[in-house]
């Protein structure tokens, strides 16, 4: 995160790998082999001689990164929609049970506030969504199959009282 307020010059303030709000690391290091941590830090450090040698395993050289990443395996975070607007009455732990049993499935949430008795919203904007899937796979095929799967049990996810 970069600060611009027009009075000084642009300020550094944060730096982090929580992209879509989850953590983003997993699914990048099995996709292309890197993250954009890794990679910023190589930016700064590069092959600094001055570097401990016990930590020479976890230095990604900057002129080693391609210029586009190769693809190792297929990764995506599926954002969960709610399509109910209402009280909460009872959340489907065997919809979510098959989601999380899908072989592409490496973790799931869906956020504390979609507890029963609560009221919910439909998903608008990735703010009001209701959880994330992390997915990946080497097939692709089972990528997808997976993918259009969860796509298919979102709208069952929760039962509401309107």
């Amino acid at each position: 995160e970069v600060i611009i307020d027009g009075g000084t010059d642009p300020r550094l303030v944060e730096v982090n790998c929580r992209q879509h709000n989850t953590n983003f690391v997993p699914l990048t290091m099995a996709a292309i082999g890197y993250n954009a941590l890794d990679m910023y830090l190589a930016s700064l450090l590069g092959d600094l001689p001055d570097l401990p040698v016990e930590t020479s395993h976890m230095q990604l050289p900057w002129e080693e990164l391609p210029h586009l990443p190769l693809t190792r395996a297929f990764a995506a975070v599926v954002h969960l929609v709610c399509f109910d607007e209402g009280e909460l009455v009872e959340i489907k732990q065997e919809v979510l049970e098959e989601i999380e049993n899908l072989p592409s499935v490496y973790a799931m949430e869906v956020y504390d506030h979609f507890e029963v008795g609560s009221h919910i919203g439909k998903t608008i904007d990735i703010k009001t969504d209701s959880g994330w899937v992390h997915l990946i796979n080497d097939d692709e095929e089972q990528f997808k199959q997976d993918y259009d799967r969860i796509v298919e049990l979102m709208p069952q996810m929760f039962v509401v009282k309107r």
